[in-house]
């Protein structure tokens, strides 16, 4: 039978009121509440319209409760105006996108006889946090195929490369699509597993801000936690998850920049013993090769005791502005539709699901149902999730 407490929960996860419910799913504005409190039952038909209205599969509304952990995630946002706790729909579609496409490749392994790759477990987990930065970059770098862009590269080209390192150690890394999820709500968030665990960055997000967020949601598996957020900046720890936020970013910022590599860097040379002598220009231009923004290249000289943390609190805001005013201006790729779905699926998913439909692993169907494509879109979807391909738009 089907349970009203199922029915309410479906819908109250996608932030729908019973009146707008119903209207979607095409009965009297009433009849949804009468399902609810158990005065009406639907029938197959309308079942059938609330599970494609709900995202859910119909089996949902068979159960007597609602799975432990379904839905539901460690939430460290601090975003201004942002309510702990309370999701938009698209953010929960997304949730159960990445835990779906797990669970494909999860059978793509099952049906192979095979095992996810675990280059991203550490066996010991340093203590201090530029030691631990140290070991998760060297590790990083010795399994990717692309290596991190120098000189004057293009920040996708940073945020592919980190990409290609982070999926190669078997991390599954996915965008949230089409700007459905705004910036504001999530910047990125993380989910745990001993096998096959997932980062979800923010498709709407600038290319800079994803390479933090994918950063600091790796450094969440090798601490074995997860939870969606927001990637402000915290200066003091005023809770355990403020606390766990702040190494996050603290780590991230360190694998991003080595301390050695920033100390050498003309503009930090430049400076020494100089404390407030920073611009966003120069900040900018020293921040450049290593892919992220100067309100992050600044926070990391603070770290390293080059920069007063008085400074970087006076300066945080209008740098970040700044930063969001440059990277406004700059052109975008275009839309090729190719090159924006092989990079929300993640490009190494993409590649394992056409491999194992070229070599009659799978069907056409199941890797079609797999991609969320047409059969005959598969190749040209493989060709852009390739290695080294720049798919970020």
């Amino acid at each position: 039978m089907v349970s009203p407490t199922m029915l309410r929960w479906a819908r109250e996860t996608i932030d729908l009121t019973p009146v707008a419910a119903s209207r979607k799913i095409g009965v009297p504005d009433s009849r949804v509440d009468e399902w609810e409190s158990g005065d009406a039952r639907p029938t197959v038909a309308q079942l059938k319209k609330a599970a494609e209205v709900y995202h859910r599969s119909l089996a949902v509304f068979y159960l007597s409760e609602p799975p432990e952990g379904f839905d539901t995630l460690r939430d460290f946002r601090r975003n201004p105006g942002e309510q702990t706790g309370t999701w938009s729909p698209d953010l929960h579609a997304e949730y159960r996108r990445a835990h779906e496409q797990r669970e494909y490749l999860l059978e793509l392994h099952d049906v192979e006889g095979t095992v996810p790759l675990d280059g991203w477990r550490l066996p010991n987990v340093p203590e201090a946090d530029e030691a631990l930065a140290e070991v998760a970059r060297a590790r990083l770098l010795s399994l990717t195929p692309l290596r991190p862009p120098s000189g004057r590269a293009t920040a996708r080209e940073h945020l592919n490369a980190w990409i290609a390192a982070v999926e190669a150690s078997g991390v599954l890394v996915l965008n949230t699509a089409g700007g459905r999820v705004k910036p504001r709500e999530m910047r990125g968030f993380s989910l745990y597993f001993e096998q096959l665990p997932v980062i979800m960055l923010n498709g709407a997000d600038y290319p800079r801000g994803r390479l933090f967020t994918l950063l600091h949601e790796f450094v969440h598996l090798l601490l074995h936690t997860e939870g969606l957020c927001d990637m402000v900046s915290e200066t003091r720890a005023t809770s355990p998850d403020r606390a766990l936020e702040a190494r996050c970013n603290a780590v991230a910022a360190a694998i991003l920049m080595p301390a050695e590599a920033v100390r050498k860097r003309p503009q930090v040379m430049a400076r020494a013993g100089r404390r407030d002598a920073w611009d966003y220009e120069a900040l900018a231009e020293a921040a450049g090769p290593f892919g992220v923004s100067a309100e992050a290249f600044l926070r990391r000289l603070v770290t390293l005791g080059r920069v007063d943390l008085d400074h970087y609190l006076g300066h945080r805001e209008g740098f970040q502005r700044r930063y969001e005013e440059d990277e406004g201006r700059k052109p975008s790729n275009g839309g090729n539709w190719y090159h924006t779905t092989a990079r929300d699926l993640g490009k190494s998913f993409v590649r394992q699901v056409a491999s194992a439909h070229d070599r009659h692993v799978i069907d056409s169907y199941t890797a079609a149902r797999y991609l969320g494509v047409k059969v005959g879109q598969i190749p040209r979807l493989a060709r852009s999730a390739r290695v080294g391909e720049v798919t970020d738009q």
